[in-house]
């Protein structure tokens, strides 16, 4: 298994899922990973993580769940957070439509604030799909609300204002996938895995090149601090496909 191909698939298919309110068909999943031939071990895994994110393997029913890994910070910041939404002036079905076009075709910067104010409360619903990853809802909510202003500041690339809810949708998306990426929060399941193989697979090279041959789970556990549990695991994974490191003759 490509290590590198398999995380940016990986990526993709979560994404996915998190734009359908954290659903994916068996169709959908076979589509994403079918291309990269996993074997049972390596799709069990995979789906294990999807579990681990509260993905769920199907369509979407049209309801919220409400069962959220809340603590006691993040519900009281949510319930004080949509109080303070609630105050914020609402509008009516024909109002979004006219500020919408005055955001996008005419620039109309107190349109643009408006707009951010109507999409405050839906950077909070799409925050609540991504809080199974480890980061806190506050932090979500704050790095979706800069994608908001940014989504905003960018009107001007639009080719019609029918493209801007999902243009807003994918912006905030993208500035959540980017912190926890960069802050790397979600370090207890298959990100840890793969960081382990990830590291393996460089000591294995670098061990190999400098015996100049070939080496054993052995001699890389000899040599490093990974245990020849975590060797074995890795070359299960990866289909004992780590350059420079062979199982032992039996």
């Amino acid at each position: 298994m490509d290590i590198k191909q398999y995380k940016e698939v990986l990526n993709a298919a979560v994404r996915h899922a998190h734009e359908h309110h954290n659903y994916i068909t068996e169709e959908k999943y076979q589509e994403f990973f079918a291309p990269l031939e996993l074997d049972d071990d390596q799709d069990k895994l995979t789906r294990n993580y999807f579990t681990e994110l509260k993905i769920n393997f199907g369509e979407w029913d049209g309801t919220e769940s409400d069962d959220l890994p809340f603590d006691e910070e993040d519900g009281s910041y949510l319930k004080f957070y949509l109080e303070e939404l609630d105050e914020l002036p609402q509008y009516s079905d024909e109002e979004k439509q006219k500020i919408a076009k005055a955001a996008v075709e005419d620039d109309d910067a107190e349109a643009k604030k408006k707009l951010i104010n109507m999409h405050l409360k839906d950077v909070v619903d799409m925050a609540k799909l991504y809080v199974y990853h480890g980061m806190s809802l506050e932090d979500l909510v704050g790095e979706g609300n800069i994608g908001l202003m940014m989504a905003v500041d960018l009107l001007g690339t639009l080719d019609s204002v029918d493209e801007l809810d999902g243009f807003i949708g994918k912006t905030v998306m993208d500035a959540m996938d980017a912190a926890i990426e960069r802050d790397g929060v979600d370090k207890n399941g298959i990100d840890a895995i793969l960081e382990r193989i990830t590291g393996i697979g460089e000591a294995a090279k670098e061990l190999s090149e400098e015996l100049r041959h070939d080496i054993t789970p052995e001699d890389l556990a000899k040599e490093t601090d990974f245990t020849i549990e975590e060797i074995d695991e890795a070359m299960r994974l990866t289909g004992n496909a780590i350059e420079g490191l062979v199982k032992p003759r039996v």
